[in-house]
């Protein structure tokens, strides 16, 4: 590492429930499920399609194939993103990553 540049470290199952939580909190609608791949839309206002496997009561654990319309994607699935990769966003040559220990109190 350069002096400048630093390793950092989240534990990943904390934050992403604390950030579905408060998705949902704000009306999201949530859902069980592996991403599988996302087709780029083909016009300027046609939608991105997500490819991703549903694991919910009604699969009962086996899975099921489904897709979503979405306006808009964020890739925050971590160093290994299945997102990156269904873009073919490249490599990259570092990684940007922190670790914080901070307690959120439940009314935030």
């Amino acid at each position: 590492l350069k002096p400048h540049e630093y390793i950092g470290m989240v534990r990943r199952e904390v934050l992403d429930a604390y950030l579905r939580e408060r998705a949902a909190e704000a009306g999201a609608s949530v859902l069980n499920g592996l991403f599988l791949k996302m087709d780029m839309p083909n016009a300027p206002n046609a939608p991105y399609v997500l490819h991703y496997t549903s694991y919910d009561s009604k699969t009962n654990g086996a899975g099921e194939k489904c897709t979503l319309e979405v306006d808009a994607v964020i890739g925050a699935d971590g160093a290994n993103s299945r997102v990156a990769k269904s873009i073919n966003a490249g490599d990259y040559e570092y990684a940007i990553a922190f670790q914080e220990r901070i307690r959120i109190s439940d009314d935030k």
